[in-house]
């Protein structure tokens, strides 16, 4: 590969980047924050494939994803991850999925899981 587009795969060039916010509805605290040109790509890679739910969220709005897309959203992250070599990527993904994993671990299923953009 070549050099010259090494600082894309680096998750320190998006360091300044407005953040994307995601986390569950009842805890501001424990929220997870992604660089905003890797959510982009995240949504512009879920487009690519096909996918369902990266691509109908808006990252400048709240969205919020019951349970049931909760889970369909870390299978799109955990789809994504497999068929791209981005070190930059896979740390947005990782960061995203922790969070929406703690919705599913609601044992009554009555967390949302809500991403904010700037």
């Amino acid at each position: 590969m070549s050099d010259r587009f090494a600082d894309r795969l680096d998750p320190a060039t998006y360091a300044a980047d407005e953040p994307v916010g995601a986390g569950t509805s009842d805890d501001y605290s424990d929220w997870a924050y992604v660089p905003e040109r890797l959510f982009d790509r995240l949504e512009h890679l879920a487009r690519a494939y096909d996918l369902h739910i990266l691509p109908s969220l808006h990252p400048h709005r709240r969205n919020e994803l019951d349970h049931d897309r909760t889970a369909s959203f870390i299978e799109e992250l955990e789809f994504l991850v497999e068929v791209v070599n981005d070190p930059a990527l896979v740390a947005a993904v990782a960061a995203l999925r922790d969070a929406a994993l703690r919705v599913l671990r609601d044992p009554i299923r009555s967390k949302k899981f809500l991403i904010e953009g700037p």
